[in-house]
């Protein structure tokens, strides 16, 4: 899948990493925060110690950042960006569809208020991987 880019976007891409030195795979803004998806194992880079480099991208940026961290493999990607899965499923058919059990005081967290956190999922794995649908069960 390509990924257009904005000049804003690529401004946002740019910075992130010349703040945090962390590698970025791609990014997005919605609703006033800027999500980051980190290169494999760089998400402590670009945490730093106690937060100071997000912290300082935040202040530069002047946005609140959500950082994921990138896997080839679509199984632990989900549980790089979903945490409280317990259980994934893949559902292979002409376009992939996800599956994931939470448990039952994790699901209200996993969807957001109004639905908006699993949007910004399916959002994120549309883009990355190409995945078609998120279910949360």
């Amino acid at each position: 899948m390509t990924r257009d880019f904005t000049t804003e976007t690529i401004r946002l891409l740019t910075l992130f990493e010349n703040v945090t030195n962390a590698p970025v795979r791609d990014c997005f803004t919605d609703n006033g925060v800027v999500y980051y998806i980190i290169e494999e194992n760089k998400a402590r880079l670009a945490i730093g110690k106690s937060g100071a480099s997000i912290k300082n991208a935040e202040r530069v940026i002047g946005k609140k950042i959500k950082i994921y961290e990138y896997s080839p493999d679509l199984e632990k990607f989900v549980k790089n960006l979903i945490p409280q899965s317990r259980e994934i499923r893949i559902i292979k058919n002409d376009e992939d569809i996800v599956e994931i059990k939470v448990s039952k005081n994790d699901k209200g967290f996993v969807i957001g208020r109004g639905g908006e956190k699993i949007k910004i999922y399916k959002q994120i794995l549309k883009r990355i991987h190409n995945v078609v649908d998120l279910k949360v069960k």
